[in-house]
């Protein structure tokens, strides 16, 4: 990725994560998921190779400043993905949608319902097939709390949803900064966040959870604030 403008919001391992969650029967037909550094400017977020119907790519290289809204379609809201109704989402709502929206919609199109259909098209799921098997998978991936410490492997926590008044209070700078922080994680040392405060203990418990460290440093003098865990990713 040489573009300054882009960045990237997924690695192999997250896709690992959410493919070995999927029984084994549904996701034998994947050779191959590709995370491709081209962004066609956020006008297709994935895509399976039309012949073979084995080879899934992830357009996860997108600009730092984005809205999935026009992607969610009927029956799907922002606030599933952990994101506001208008504006810029959050990078954690953006890798939750490509991991549990994105990722298993293409994994949708893998599943051959017609095996006897004339070419490719008939023999395999339809685009909406493929949205029906997205969202069943998330709900049911969702249902149950997975043990993991990064926080876009399960539904928004109330903590998370605590983080969107302060996210919308943000300017165009500090969202930038944030984005950067949140997909660098994990980090070795402690993240100074003085500049997005103030953060309330449940915000705070949030950004160690998604920044992947056990303490932050901030400016606050609230003795509530000081409670600490330990979160590694």
């Amino acid at each position: 990725m040489n573009d300054p403008l882009l960045v990237s919001y997924l690695s192999p391992s997250d896709v690992n994560i959410v493919l070995d969650r999927i029984p084994q029967e549904l996701r034998t037909r994947v050779r191959e998921v590709y995370l491709s550094n081209k962004s066609y400017a956020v006008r297709i977020l994935g895509s399976v190779r039309t012949r073979g119907r084995r080879e899934i790519t992830l357009y996860s290289v997108l600009p730092p400043r984005v809205s999935l809204r026009w992607y969610l379609g009927k029956g799907r809201n922002a606030a599933e993905f952990g994101a506001p109704r208008q504006g810029q989402w959050p990078p954690w709502a953006v890798r939750r949608f490509l991991l549990y929206d994105t990722l298993l919609h293409e994994l949708g199109h893998l599943q051959l319902v017609r095996p006897k259909g004339r070419g490719w098209s008939r023999k395999f799921a339809s685009e909406s097939l493929a949205k029906e098997f997205a969202t069943s998978w998330r709900r049911e991936l969702y249902a149950t709390p997975f043990d993991h410490p990064d926080p876009v492997h399960n539904s928004p926590t109330d903590d998370e949803i605590g983080m969107l008044p302060l996210w919308e209070r943000l300017d165009k700078t500090q969202r930038l900064n944030l984005v950067h922080l949140v997909l660098a994680a994990p980090h070795q040392e402690t993240p100074d966040l003085s500049a997005f405060e103030p953060l309330n203990a449940g915000c705070r418990r949030f950004m160690r959870a998604v920044l992947g460290v056990e303490q932050l440093c901030v400016n606050s003098q609230d003795p509530q604030l000081d409670e600490v865990s330990t979160v590694t990713r």
